[in-house]
């Protein structure tokens, strides 16, 4: 059964074993007796990460490509959860308390915006055509007879109507 992108973990064992190098993280994620399996979780998660992240528009039915990419952004970003996500729960933390600099190196979290959900940046690369894109912001100018109220019902009618 396929999880999210990735159609099983044997595929993204696979994907660790062939794609990358070295991979410690992935490699001591473990099923356990009580039928959990971290590895289908790290997968699961990493697939909804990218998929409701509000800075991609991810197609319905994507393309042969773009399933490619998919695929492999959805392994690595499973991947930096393993490293990071006890780590970015403990900061996500910090930063929900209130505390604006913590740390021996005097992190600052002032700025940060606390809903972001944070990616490896190699998927911002991987989906690039899928980036959502600003929306241009128009103004237009609106002329209206200063004589007539502003409850004047003029749909439909023509400019020498009213």
């Amino acid at each position: 059964m396929a999880i999210g992108w990735v159609e099983d973990v044997a595929a993204a064992n696979a994907y660790f074993l062939e794609e990358r190098g070295d991979s410690p993280f992935w490699d001591a994620l473990v099923a356990t007796s009580g039928g959990r399996d971290e590895k289908a979780a790290f997968l699961k998660m990493a697939y909804n990460r990218i998929r409701f992240c509000r800075d991609f528009d991810i197609p319905a039915n994507p393309s042969a490509v773009q399933l490619e990419r998919l695929k492999i952004a959805q392994c690595e970003t499973a991947y930096y959860l393993a490293q990071h996500l006890e780590d970015e729960d403990a900061r996500k933390g910090i930063q929900a308390q209130g505390v604006t600099e913590a740390g021996i190196v005097k992190e600052s979290y002032k700025d940060t915006d606390l809903s972001a959900i944070p990616l490896p940046p190699v998927v911002y690369e991987l989906l690039d055509d899928m980036v959502v894109s600003e929306t241009p912001f128009f103004a237009v100018d609106i002329d209206r007879r200063e004589d007539e109220s502003v409850d004047t019902n003029v749909v439909g009618l023509d400019d020498n109507e009213y």
